[in-house]
């Protein structure tokens, strides 16, 4: 089931500490596939994934507010989504129900079409730049 997350030039939004918080979190996602891997401490690599991830939706929200992203308000709504399933995923930890490969394709579907679809809408429109 080897996976792992690359960074790649498509997935630059044009403001560079949500790259580089997107980069962490690519790096948080590729650890918790090796533990996943490995059948180690999913739950503790899992949840330092999430904590991360809630910290992210964080400052994005409060960077998009900043800069009066039209948007913000649909994409507070979808990150509450992503949290949601985010969570359920870690109950399925919990209670040992875990379908890893379910989760590894959730976080490749959720990066990509987050990142270069949902998140480049305000880093165009915060650059400027016209809606592709």
């Amino acid at each position: 089931m080897t996976f792992k997350f690359e960074w790649k030039e498509e997935f630059d939004i044009g403001v560079e500490t949500m790259n580089n918080e997107h980069k962490k979190i690519i790096m948080l996602i590729n650890e918790l596939v090796g533990v996943i891997e490995k059948e180690g401490d999913v739950a503790g690599s899992f949840n330092k994934l999430a904590s991360y991830v809630v910290e992210h939706f964080e400052n994005e929200e409060r960077f998009m507010e900043a800069k009066e992203f039209s948007g913000l308000n649909g994409h507070k709504l979808i990150h509450k989504s992503l949290l949601e399933k985010v969570g359920g995923f870690g109950d399925d930890i919990a209670n040992g129900k875990l379908e890893s490969h379910k989760l590894i394709s959730f976080l490749q579907m959720w990066l990509s079409s987050h990142i270069k679809g949902i998140d480049m809408k305000y880093g165009n429109e915060i650059n400027g730049k016209k809606a592709a």
